[in-house]
C-alpha cells in the first residue's frame, strides 16, 4: 500500500540557509558577521552586508562549493520529520536551488539523520540571488513537481510557492517565522491552508488531528 507523501520545502523549512550564509562570508573574506536583524528573511539584512560585484560572484562561487552540503538543521525541524516518517508518512523535499545541487542537498540531509529518500530541486532564473522575489510576475518553480508528486501536505515558507497550483488533494501549511523586513511574503495574498511558526509546531498539532486537517 502506497504511504502517503508530504512535500517540505528546505530553506527555512528544514535547515537554516540564513546560519550557512555567514559562516560561507567568514571562509570567503576572514571577516567575521554579526547578526544585526536576527528576524531577516534576507542573510545580507540579516548580516547588514553589501556586496561589491566582485565580492558577489567570489561569495556565490564559494557558496556553491561548500554551502549547500553543510547547512545546519532548524530546531526541530528533524524531530518534525521523524515523527512524520513513524506516523506512516512518505516525506519528499521540493526546493528552489539549482538543480546540479540536489545531491548534495540529499547528502546533507542524510547526514543530519533526516528520513528523506528524494529531493526534487526546481531552479528560478534570475540574475541576481533573490532578486527573483521581487517580483509580482514571479513563476512558481514548484507548481509542476507538486502536481506531479500529489502530496497531502505541501509545507514551504514562501506563500509565492503555493501560487497557481491545480490540486484539489493538497493543503498548503505556510511556515511564518515573523520576519521583520520587507521579505516576500508581506505583501503576498496567496492563499493557503494553515499557518504555523514553525515545521514542528506544525506536526505535533497536525498529528492530533490529521483528518480534520485533511478532509
Amino acid at each position: 500500500m502506497t504511504k502517503p507523501v508530504i512535500a517540505l520545502d528546505c530553506d527555512g523549512v528544514l535547515l537554516d540557509y540564513n546560519k550557512t550564509f555567514g559562516q560561507i562570508y567568514r571562509q570567503t573574506f576572514g571577516k567575521d558577521v554579526v547578526v544585526v536583524n536576527p528576524r531577516s528573511y534576507h542573510a545580507i539584512n540579516m548580516y547588514d552586508i553589501e556586496f561589491t560585484p566582485e565580492e558577489e560572484i567570489q561569495f556565490y562561487s564559494n557558496f556553491d562549493e561548500h554551502g549547500w552540503h553543510s547547512m545546519s538543521t532548524l530546531e526541530g525541524a528533524l524531530e518534525a520529520c521523524n515523527l512524520l516518517h513513524e506516523a506512516g508518512y512518505e516525506l519528499i523535499c521540493v526546493t528552489t536551488m539549482p538543480e546540479k545541487f540536489v545531491e548534495q542537498r540529499l547528502r546533507n540531509l542524510k547526514q543530519h539523520g533526516f528520513k528523506i529518500d528524494r529531493v526534487i530541486g526546481r531552479q528560478v532564473h534570475h540574475k541576481l540571488p533573490n532578486d527573483f522575489l521581487k517580483h509580482k510576475d514571479y513563476t512558481n518553480p514548484k507548481k509542476e513537481a507538486i502536481e506531479e508528486v500529489k502530496p497531502v501536505i505541501f509545507v514551504d515558507d514562501l506563500k509565492q510557492n503555493f501560487r497557481d497550483i491545480q490540486c484539489d488533494c493538497t493543503k498548503f501549511v505556510y511556515i511564518d517565522a515573523e520576519h521583520t523586513d520587507d521579505h516576500p511574503n508581506l505583501h503576498d495574498d496567496t492563499p493557503y491552508h494553515y499557518k504555523y511558526g514553525s515545521l514542528i509546531e506544525f506536526v505535533k498539532d497536525f498529528l492530533k488531528r490529521e483528518k480534520e486537517m485533511l478532509s
